[in-house]
């Protein structure tokens, strides 16, 4: 807002400032460091980070440039969104993991990484962030909304991050090969109230034991076991009428 020659918006503090320029795009905020020197740093503590591509940056080479020079030059201490979404192949796996390792760094809350694309060999998590040997700067426990689409995990990479995220409240998982089984259950993830699950077509079992889950969506699932769901509403199961058809019975036993 300018009156006259007074830019009133420009004497607000930094913190508000910082807040307005989180609700733009990133493209958005990353241009307003050329209205005036006040301006200059001030989307470097945005604290969403959302690499969503436009027209300009749908080649790989393009966008991975964009996302790394970003992630150098951003300096806020605490991120509430890390989105990535753009078809990467895993010639720039490195890449990944830098982001990846960043957002724990910055104590994300909620990570997206949309890798999706044709190709057979996705993209996976670094091996060396999910042990117990993980350094120091790396923080799972503010985690609660991870959603991960065409990036392979495995078994004990969910059985890690469920154990190391309490506060996770939402987990997507879609088009992970490597995905045989999941084990959901125990105290760490009292906080889980969404599941998804598709496209992840050698996925054989799951078992499930989370008393705050309300949602449930499974797609080409063998073998099915469901523990303590008490709070459990809403379940959507593809290509398995069988299945679908326990799940809608223990919802209705569960809600009574």
């Amino acid at each position: 807002i300018i009156y006259g020659d007074n830019d009133r918006i420009s004497h607000l503090p930094d913190d508000i400032l910082v807040d307005l320029l989180s609700l733009l795009s990133l493209k958005e905020a990353v241009c307003t460091s050329v209205l005036s020197s006040r301006w200059h740093n001030l989307w470097k503590h945005t604290y969403s980070l959302n690499f969503d591509p436009h027209d300009s940056l749908q080649k790989e080479e393009k966008y991975v440039k964009w996302v790394n020079s970003v992630i150098r030059k951003h300096k806020a201490a605490i991120l509430k969104d890390f989105v990535i979404r753009l078809r990467l192949s895993r010639t720039f796996q490195k890449d990944v993991n830098r982001w990846i390792e960043f957002a724990f760094a910055r104590h994300v809350q909620r990570l997206e990484l949309d890798l999706s694309k044709s190709s057979l060999v996705n993209c996976s998590l670094p091996q060396e962030l999910l042990t117990q040997n993980t350094s120091s700067e790396i923080d799972f426990k503010p985690l609660k909304v991870l959603c991960l689409k065409s990036v392979d995990v495995t078994e004990e990479d969910i059985k890690f991050l469920l154990s190391n995220c309490p506060l996770l409240e939402e987990l997507v998982v879609d088009r992970s090969l490597k995905l045989l089984n999941i084990e959901a259950c125990g105290s760490p993830i009292l906080a889980l109230k969404h599941l998804k699950l598709t496209r992840c077509y050698n996925l054989k079992s799951v078992m499930v034991s989370a008393p705050n889950l309300t949602s449930l969506t499974l797609q080409k699932v063998e073998n099915l076991l469901l523990e303590n769901v008490p709070m459990l509403v809403e379940v959507s199961v593809c290509h398995n009428e069988g299945i679908k058809s326990e799940i809608q019975s223990m919802v209705r036993v569960a809600a009574v």
